[in-house]
């Protein structure tokens, strides 16, 4: 019985076991069959009809995707009478891993989506995400996708994003590891001359020396390692590395090894020399006792209140590890340097910074009168100075605090007088700057038979007014008479008339006081000088402290063109010597009249001078001729009725005026060359400037090689000899007896006396080259004498020019009771002249210039020589009344009507000088106000005073024009909002106004500022036009720029804009490619697309592609395209790789 238990037992077993053998080759092979099918392989036989299965979404085993029975299906799961591959849930297709960024092949989307991953069609995963490239993490290399590389950078610490690198020109893994091993380092050995050489290297460097790889260490070793057998013996010296702070071993190949000794720059210590040995030495300058870092200013002498000398300079100073380092601010003071000092936990720490010199803006103050003092006080270039003499002259000037230099040179660039024509005379140099402070002042004496008495401007004939109006006259630039940068005072850029010369110790002012900085500004003065308005400091530039970084971007604002055009001049040769004429070559000054204009219509305005001016060699010639009428008439009275008949000749009611005259000229270098070798000698660069301050024969050598030296010319012994200038005299005229002691000046047709009231132009030339003064007595030495000889008679020139203006002495005859003789005897004139050369050497015998007034009776009527305004000026729109000024050439009354009618006839009178002390060079001074609502054409006519009383039988007819409009501007660029977007930085932005209306269709003179760019900049070619251009170099950042136009009738136009300047430093941005009968290209920008076929190709040598602005295509190859564009600002964009299927 047991055993048939056993045996029936046994049976089933046997079955079980034969059961469970066929069912797993059954499920064998349905595995194989499912996970065949899955890899898209078939050989043609299907497992099983659709009648008979179906695709079980999920089985109640769990598994997915399972074709089988029916029964064998979840029934809570889709289940569909087909294959699995035909279904939607079931497609295989490429599964991208949201977390890893790994592309998994043939996956269903069903496992995809459960596991959380992304789901794209086609199981060879050929999509963007799935492109594998170069990762590089570190030292380390992986051949995988870009969203992988990111994961794996991140793997071990995600809070910590490490750096890695997506390097899609890396197409084969082999590529990817060299990529990043070729930065790796190690000995690179080489066989040359049958000896083992070596260099430390990186693997990129030693493949590209030797062309092997298998030359290299990949273990890293030392070039002296022994089992390298190199002649490189190990730590043969110490040295320092380019941006390492320790001290390294070198072997005696000079290839770095070990560390040496381990310095710490956070403890402040780092690899520096010191007496030959290279050791841990002190990141800051001990010696001078400043921190690593630290930057400060020093200067030549004393610094701001208009005293910075001429020649100086401003220098900043940088303490760089351990190392002082000198950057000279840029010369002739166009910049000077500021300081910051600032206490820290260390103690105290300085930062200093060259930024541009502002003092234009200090004379442009000048022109508001109400607010000059306020407006001068917010600029820390500038300050305010109140001259008063004690009476009518009496005005307030804001003043540069830190003048500007001008050119030194110029004279030396002349070769003979043929080359110094009358334009000269009318600009160069700073001559038109520093008239500014050229003035006359008047005193009024009251007189009795007792003596007289000052009332007013009592202090212009003591010591104290040359040296307030040199105070005024240095604080221009290098002006008037004052020290060098090395202390030596000269005189020469003076003159004064009527009262004692300077008197101040301007020598102390060489010494260097330390504790004098030039004054930074606050933050406001900041946001006038910087169009970004405190900007963000740049990464890039964390080397350098906020304030210094500031200042920079302040200065770059300005760009060096800008500087180059602080001033500008116009030459009027109505005037010649207005002093709105203006020029110094040292800052480019070419065409504006606004600066100095400001000045001297501000001061004029303050002590009631409505005369137009005169040049310094006119005033002076003009001065010579008055004292001397003074002197003959004053001979004629009674000693002892002296004081009050000098009273009633000259004045009224026992009233007398004397006038002062000072002339503000360029300053003069000392003569010879002494001490030319100083400029060489100090720290800081020589430069022409600085060599040629230190004295008339010193010149700079070598310029632009780096080896520039400062020399002294060879001293010329020859003692100036003068000769008439012939072309310089004036048509009908020349010179008679001319010898080597002088010539006589006579009308040509008659070689007799000149006629009266005649302009005389007339001139010298002098060999060797030299300075000239003229004076009327020939007893005064060259230093006696306080007039120049012209415009330019303080420059060392090969000739110069002057004219003179002569009254008739018989206009004098009836006021002051004149005799014959004495009419005689006021029409002989004698000047004496003395010149000095560039070595020093002056003429020791004055050389005499005579001439005559042709005498008689005066017979002529009197004439009209200038008027203020112009004949046929234009009115201010809606202006109904005028002040009109003119001049006569002999003392006169004048009467003007709105008809032409006889003098007795008119009943409308000027007010005019007749007196001799207010003689002029334009004659003698009327002045009236004028009724032009409805009337503009007026008739005048004079009668002189003459003992013949001669009246002009035709009027002179004054014409004066109305305004048609207003003046308009009407269009301006940029425009409001506007947003400009360039390649470089700074860009050049074009400022644009139309103007319209006004006097003459719009012609009108305009200017602009804002944004740090001060007063009144003048358009270029703005004169007569009704378009005007201003090119400006502008770094990024906002600006608001205000604009104000004026014509020549006195209309105003205003307006304003602002606008953004955006710099684009990136290439264009490809956003689309496709085939569309053709490769085409989208770009995010208007570009340029290049290609080529080959990786490393050269942007310039490659096919452009055809289409412009954003789209661009060329024909479909199936070739590897590398694609790169470039846009409108030459920014290049990455270069990609294009692979064309077909």
């Amino acid at each position: 019985m047991v055993n048939r238990y056993w045996n029936r037992k046994a049976a089933v077993s046997y079955l079980e076991i034969f059961l469970l053998i066929t069912s797993m080759f059954a499920f064998s092979y349905l595995f194989y069959e499912i996970t065949d099918n899955l890899y898209g392989v078939s050989d043609g036989v299907e497992l099983v009809s659709a009648s008979s299965s179906v695709c079980c979404e999920e089985t109640l085993s769990g598994q997915s995707c399972q074709t089988a029975s029916s029964e064998a299906c979840n029934p809570l799961f889709k289940i569909s009478p087909t294959t699995c591959e035909s279904t939607d849930y079931c497609e295989i297709g490429c599964c991208i891993s949201e977390n890893t960024g790994l592309c998994n092949l043939a996956s269903s989307r069903r496992d995809c989506e459960l596991s959380g991953g992304e789901f794209k069609q086609g199981a060879e995963c050929n999509v963007q995400e799935c492109k594998q490239g170069c990762c590089i993490l570190g030292s380390e290399a992986k051949w995988t996708t870009e969203a992988n590389c990111a994961f794996e950078s991140n793997s071990e610490n995600k809070d910590i994003f490490t750096e890695w690198r997506f390097d899609e020109d890396s197409d084969t893994e082999l590529e990817c590891l060299f990529n990043v091993e070729k930065d790796k380092e190690g000995a690179c050995v080489f066989e040359d001359g049958g000896k083992n050489k070596c260099v430390y290297a990186t693997l990129e460097e030693c493949v590209s020396r030797t062309g092997s790889e298998s030359n290299f260490d990949h273990e890293g070793r030392f070039c002296s390692d022994p089992e390298l057998d190199t002649i490189c013996e190990a730590k043969d010296h110490k040295g320092c590395l380019d941006d390492n702070e320790e001290v390294y071993w070198f072997d005696s190949c000079d290839n770095r090894e070990d560390i040496a000794e381990d310095c710490d720059l956070f403890t402040g210590s780092y690899c520096g020399e010191e007496n030959g040995e290279f050791i841990c030495r002190d990141v800051d300058c001990g010696d001078i006792g400043r921190k690593n870092g630290e930057s400060w200013c020093s200067y030549d002498g004393k610094i701001g209140d208009g005293k910075d000398p001429p020649g100086s300079r401003h220098v900043k100073h940088i303490c760089y590890f351990g190392t002082e380092r000198i950057i000279p601010c840029s010369d002739f003071r166009n910049e000077i340097c500021v300081q910051e000092d600032s206490i820290t936990e260390e103690g105290d720490f300085s930062q200093a910074a060259c930024r541009v010199n502002l003092w234009r803006e200090c004379l442009d103050h000048n022109k508001n009168k109400d607010k000059v003092k306020d407006k001068c006080g917010e600029n820390p270039d500038c300050r305010f100075k109140h001259i008063d003499m004690g009476g009518s002259f009496s005005f307030d000037v804001c003043l540069p605090n830190y003048p500007p230099g001008f050119e030194l040179s110029f004279d030396q660039n002349f070769f003979s007088e043929d080359e110094v024509s009358e334009d000269y005379y009318r600009a160069s140099s700073g001559d038109g700057i520093c008239s500014a402070a050229t003035q006359k002042c008047t005193s009024t004496w009251k007189c009795s038979i007792f003596g007289c008495s000052c009332i007013d401007n009592c202090g212009c004939h003591g010591g104290g007014f040359a040296n307030e109006m040199n105070d005024f006259c240095t604080s221009l630039g290098d002006c008037g008479g004052y020290i060098n940068y090395v202390g030596d005072y000269t005189g020469g850029g003076y003159s004064v008339k009527g009262a004692p010369g300077v008197s101040a110790d301007y020598k102390q002012y060489a010494n260097k006081d330390d504790s004098q900085k030039a004054d930074p500004g606050d933050v406001d003065f900041f946001q006038t000088i910087d169009p970004g308005l405190l900007p963000e400091i740049e990464k890039d530039d964390r080397n350098l402290s906020a304030f210094e970084l500031e200042l920079m971007g302040a200065s770059g604002s300005y760009g060096s063109p800008l500087l180059l055009k602080i001033l500008t001049s116009k030459n009027d040769s109505s005037v010649w010597g207005d002093l709105g004429n203006l020029a110094a070559g040292s800052i480019g000054l070419s065409t504006f009249t606004g600066a100095i204009s400001s000045v001297s219509g501000a001061i004029a305005a303050q002590i009631d001078r409505e005369d137009p001016g005169q040049p310094p060699d006119f005033s002076m010639i003009i001065a010579m001729v008055v004292a001397t009428i003074a002197y003959v008439i004053t001979q004629s009275i009674v000693a002892s009725m002296i004081g009050a008949l000098l009273g009633f000749l000259f004045g009224i009611s026992w009233i007398i005026t004397k006038n002062v005259y000072f002339s503000c000229l360029p300053w003069e270098p000392p003569d010879g060359g002494e001490r030319c070798n100083e400029c060489n000698s100090l720290d800081i660069p020589c430069s022409e400037y600085r060599c040629e301050s230190l004295g008339s024969l010193c010149k700079l050598q070598n310029k632009g090689t780096g080896n520039e030296i400062c020399l002294a010319r060879e001293v010329n012994t020859t003692l100036p000899v003068i000769t008439p200038f012939e072309t310089a005299l004036s048509e009908g005229y020349e010179y008679k007896d001319i010898s080597k002691d002088g010539f006589e000046i006579v009308n040509a047709s008659t070689n007799r006396c000149i006629e009266a009231y005649t302009s005389v132009d007339f001139g010298i030339k002098v060999d060797p080259f030299a300075r000239c003064r003229i004076s009327n007595n020939s007893r005064d030495d060259y230093g006696d004498m306080s007039d120049m000889f012209g415009p330019k008679g303080n420059h060392i020139l090969p000739a110069h020019m002057t004219k003179m203006f002569f009254p008739n002495p018989e206009a004098f005859r009836n006021s002051y009771n004149l005799t014959d003789e004495e009419i005689v005897e006021l029409g002989k004139w004698n000047f004496y002249v003395k010149c000095k050369s560039s070595s020093g050497k002056v003429n020791p015998r004055p050389y005499q210039i005579k001439t005559c007034i042709n005498p008689g009776p005066d017979l002529t009527s009197p004439r009209i020589t200038f008027t203020s305004p112009l004949q046929n000026t234009y009115l201010g729109f809606g202006e109904e009344e005028k002040d009109v000024l003119f001049y006569v050439n002999e003392p006169s009354e004048c009467r003007w009507s709105n008809e032409d009618v006889d003098y007795s006839e008119m009943t409308n009178n000027f007010e005019c000088e007749t007196r001799a002390s207010v003689f002029t060079q334009f004659g003698w001074k009327c002045e009236d106000t004028l009724d032009v609502k409805n009337n503009t054409k007026f008739f005048i006519k004079c009668q002189d005073t003459s003992e013949n009383n001669n009246v002009m039988t035709e009027s002179f007819v004054y014409e004066l024009k109305h305004s048609n409009s207003e003046l308009v501007i009407d269009d301006v660029l940029p425009k409001k909002d506007e947003r400009i977007i360039s390649g470089v930085s700074p860009t050049s932005v074009k400022l644009r106004l139309g103007t319209s209306g006004g006097a003459v269709n719009g012609e009108s003179v305009c200017r602009w500022e804002g944004n740090g760019f001060g007063d009144s900049f003048r358009y270029e070619k703005s004169n007569g036009s009704s378009v005007h251009d201003y090119q400006v170099n502008l770094i990024q950042g906002k600006y608001a720029i205000d604009f104000f136009c004026e014509d020549i009738a006195g209309n105003v136009a205003n307006d304003s804009t602002n606008f953004v300047v955006k710099i684009d430093k990136f290439g264009p941005r490809i956003t689309r490619i496709y085939n569309d009968a053709g490769l085409k290209i989208v770009t995010a920008e208007n570009a340029e697309c290049r290609y080529d076929f080959k990786r490393n190709f050269v942007y310039e040598n490659a096919s452009k592609m055809i289409g412009v602005e954003k789209e661009h295509h060329t024909a479909w190859l199936l070739k590897t395209y590398y694609v790169q564009c470039m846009d409108e600002f030459g920014n290049k964009g990455g270069r990609i790789k294009v692979k064309p299927s077909g």
